[in-house]
C-alpha cells in the first residue's frame, strides 16, 4: 500500500488486494468462531481478532494518502493476526456468552488496535525525528507525512482508544464477578495503570499542549501495560498455569 503514494496506478491494485484479504480473514475468523464456540477468545484467536480490526483500521487510515506508510504497518501486523486463525483453542467451553462479555470482549479488542496503532504512530515519531536531529532528512522515505499531522493522527487514535478502553473497564467491573477466582486481578490493576496513563497524556496535550517526545515515551509505555495485563496475562494463565479466562 506504501508503494502507492508515489504510484496511483498501484492504488487501486492495493485496495482490490487488501479488501480480498480482508474478506478471506473475516470468514476464516468467523467460521473458527463458529467451530469452536463463539467467542471462545484463547490468545491465539483474540491476536487474530485484533489482526482483524487492524485491518479495518488501516484502511480507514490510509485513505489519507500521506499516511499510507502506517496503514501498511498495520497491514503487516494484521497479516501476523490472520496467520494465527484456524488452530484449535487449547479452552473451549459450550455456554453461550452473555451480551455484556460479548460487548465487554469487543471493546477491549477495539481499545487494543486503536492503542497499538498510536503505539507504531510513535514509533514512526520517534524515528522520524531522531533522522531530522541527525540531519539525515534524504535518508528518509519519499511520501511520509509532516511530523505535526502524524502526531495528530497519534492523538486521535489515543483519544478513541481511550474513550473504547473506558467502556471496556466500566462493563468488566459492572458485568465481571470474582476477579480473584478467574485469576483477573493483575489484568485489572495493570489496565486501570494504562488507563489513567492515557488519560493524563490526553489531559496534558489538551491543557499544555504535550507534544514531542514525551508523548511518544508516555504513548509507548501505556501501550506496553495495557499489552501486558491482557495479552501477558493470558499468555501466562494459558500456556504456565492451563488456566483460561474469556
Amino acid at each position: 500500500m506504501f508503494n502507492s503514494v508515489n504510484r496511483p496506478r498501484l492504488s487501486a491494485l492495493a485496495w482490490v488486494s487488501t479488501a480480498f484479504a480482508l474478506m478471506d480473514h473475516s470468514f476464516s475468523l468467523a467460521h473458527h468462531l463458529r467451530t469452536y464456540g463463539p467467542w471462545m477468545i484463547d490468545l491465539r484467536t483474540a491476536l487474530s481478532l485484533l489482526g482483524w480490526i487492524l485491518g479495518m483500521l488501516a484502511c480507514v487510515v490510509g485513505v489519507e494518502r500521506r499516511n499510507r506508510l502506517l496503514a501498511a504497518i498495520l497491514l503487516l501486523s494484521a497479516a501476523v493476526g490472520a496467520a494465527l486463525t484456524g488452530a484449535e483453542p487449547r479452552f473451549m467451553t459450550s455456554a453461550p456468552p452473555s451480551w455484556e462479555l460479548t460487548a465487554h470482549v469487543l471493546l477491549s479488542m477495539g481499545a487494543a488496535a486503536l492503542l497499538f496503532a498510536a503505539a507504531v504512530t510513535a514509533l514512526l515519531l520517534f524515528f522520524l525525528d531522531r533522522r531530522l536531529r541527525k540531519r539525515r532528512i534524504l535518508d528518509l522515505p519519499n511520501g511520509l507525512p509532516p511530523l505535526d499531522q502524524l502526531e495528530n493522527v497519534m492523538f486521535r487514535l489515543i483519544a478513541g482508544g481511550f474513550a473504547l478502553l473506558t467502556l471496556a473497564l466500566f462493563t468488566g467491573f459492572v458485568f465481571v464477578t470474582d476477579l480473584f477466582a478467574q485469576h483477573l486481578i493483575h489484568k485489572t490493576v495493570l489496565s486501570v495503570i494504562a488507563w489513567v496513563l492515557f488519560g493524563v497524556l490526553l489531559a496534558g496535550r489538551a491543557r499544555f499542549g504535550w507534544r514531542g517526545r514525551p508523548a511518544v515515551r508516555w504513548t509507548l509505555i501505556g501501550f506496553a501495560l495495557l499489552a501486558l495485563a491482557y495479552f501477558g496475562s493470558k499468555f501466562v494463565l494459558e500456556s504456565m498455569l492451563g488456566r483460561h479466562w474469556g
